[in-house]
């Protein structure tokens, strides 16, 4: 792939928090750990070696469910070095959207790969393993039941409700059946499978298991067994909101709006189906009579869920990890939780942004070099985007500064007269010649218009290629599905994994 880059600053995508935080604005500094540079990894890792105990938990637990699976050596290697204490984690995670959902998908888990190549080769002494975190307790189907593949959107209704990685994957064979050209191994995958989480980990698998990439299910007992003093911290003691609000309204006097709405308890109590939003400690679930309280935490603590902003202490509390890799909207509410990690003296992750790229056909780039239009330019708004288009195309546009003079010289002669007959009638004068003006504007426009319409299949073309790069207005990378441009190139993964290089935060454009 040939590649070109843009800062973020010129897509005009992104929020002043995310572009503040990765100049590394003075501002921000007190609510994040080390920057995201290669030197900040030293410290990094001493820290996590001398906080993290709970290697075997974490192996066993692993090694249970990749049962069944028959494991690529560099994945099953990854396994095994976990259990040294100079081997660490770099990890990235998502909802468990059907077929990945958009291609951004993809670019962060190649990150999280290709940071922990990056850091083995400074830091030849440990070992990185890179992970994939299914959010398999997320419950919002509608956000992952769908994709976009050659602009039509394809839907999925489950049948079950509650947490995604147990929904089951009734129908679709039928679906897939429907998606034109749909790889048979990405198929397979859902169909071999009883649930989302199961389906979600073979595709993964399929794609990365190569690049040793290990995938984790935090919908585990023996996981949650080693957070369950912080389960109780937050539902018994309520010690955490205080803490996340506090910064929250730190973050706000510095004018950034916080990312997510934090509450006085944490956390979800799952059953069958359901995944029930804890605000009290006793609650009814399904007919069942529920009292939280320490008994019931320490004996089943696989039936509480962290929502969002105590999902990410629950990560580091059983990852021996490193870094955690996002876009915008994930780092943004991991400003929110500093004081959480200090709380518990567990280390604070260097949040690294994921790669962000722009896909571009070869046969769209020829077409757009020949018309003289820089990458950069894709990026405009769509009325700035046009009139890139008029100035390349040389499409001639009149002014009429001199008509507008003349109307001038009427105005005043005409506002004389009707003064001199009248005096009330200055005003009236004045009304009729701005009728007067905007008729002349007006059609001055239609004028212009012409004259592009000259041009107009020219600058449909070009509009519409743009168009095809950003759809619905937006990124194509959080829109578009892999499928996209893997069914024409099967070697995407490999090309895109040659093409990134990590601690370049721009927005690169990719030729294929």
């Amino acid at each position: 792939m040939k590649k070109s880059s843009i800062s973020f600053a010129q897509t005009n995508q992104f929020s002043n928090l995310f572009l503040d935080y990765i100049s590394n604005s003075e501002k921000l500094k007190p609510f994040f750990g080390a920057f995201p540079v290669l030197e900040s990894f030293g410290k990094q890792i001493e820290a996590k070696k001398s906080s993290f105990q709970n290697r075997k938990v974490l192996h066993d637990a692993l090694v249970k469910q990749y049962a069944g699976f028959e494991l690529h050596p560099k994945v099953s290697q990854n396994l095994d070095k976990l259990l040294t204490e100079n081997t660490f984690t770099i990890t990235t995670g998502h909802q468990l959207c059907l077929a990945t959902g958009p291609i951004y998908f993809i670019y962060k888990i190649l990150t999280a790969i290709r940071l922990a190549e990056d850091l083995k080769k400074a830091y030849p002494k440990n070992d990185f393993v890179p992970v994939f975190w299914m959010a398999t307790e997320d419950h919002d189907l509608e956000e992952i039941n769908h994709f976009y593949l050659f602009g039509k959107k394809f839907e999925w209704q489950p049948s079950d409700k509650g947490a995604s990685g147990k929904v089951r994957t009734d129908g679709l064979n039928d679906f897939f059946a429907s998606v034109p050209d749909c790889p048979k191994w990405l198929s397979d995958a859902y169909v071999s499978s009883n649930n989302l989480a199961e389906a979600t980990r073979k595709l993964v698998n399929h794609l990365f298991a190569e690049y040793g990439l290990i995938i984790i299910d935090g919908d585990d007992k023996a996981l949650k067994s080693l957070f369950v003093d912080q389960i109780k911290a937050d539902l018994i003691d309520q010690k955490y909101s205080p803490i996340v609000k506090s910064t929250s309204e730190d973050l706000e006097k510095i004018g950034y709006k916080a990312q997510a709405y934090v509450r006085e308890k944490n956390f979800f109590c799952l059953a069958d189906g359901i995944r029930h939003r804890i605000d009290n400690l006793k609650f009814e679930i399904d007919n069942e009579q529920i009292t939280v309280n320490q008994q019931l935490i320490t004996e089943n603590p696989e039936r509480f869920s962290p929502n969002v902003l105590l999902r990410p202490l629950y990560q580091e509390t059983i990852l021996p990890n490193l870094a955690y890799i996002g876009g915008p909207g994930e780092l943004a509410y991991w400003f929110q939780l500093k004081g959480i990690f200090e709380s518990e003296n567990i280390p604070f992750p260097i949040l690294f942004p994921r790669k962000f790229a722009t896909i571009i056909p070869q046969n769209t780039a020829e077409k757009l070099n020949a018309s003289g239009i820089e990458i950069e330019n894709l990026f405009l708004s769509e009325d700035s985007f046009k009139g890139v288009l008029l100035e390349k195309l040389e499409v001639e546009k009149f002014e009429f500064q001199e008509e507008e003079a003349l109307l001038q010289k009427v105005k005043l002669l005409l506002q004389a007269k009707a003064i001199q007959a009248d005096k009330t009638l200055g005003a009236a004068a004045d009304a009729e010649m701005t009728k007067v003006n905007k008729g002349i504007s007006d059609f001055g426009k239609r004028i212009n218009k012409a004259l592009e319409n000259r041009h107009e299949i020219e600058l449909n073309k070009l509009q519409n290629l743009r168009k095809k790069l950003f759809p619905e207005g937006g990124l194509q990378e959080r829109h578009d599905n892999f499928l996209n441009f893997y069914i024409n190139n099967p070697n995407l993964i490999s090309e895109l994994y040659q093409s990134f290089e990590n601690f370049e935060f721009q927005m690169e454009c990719l030729v294929s």
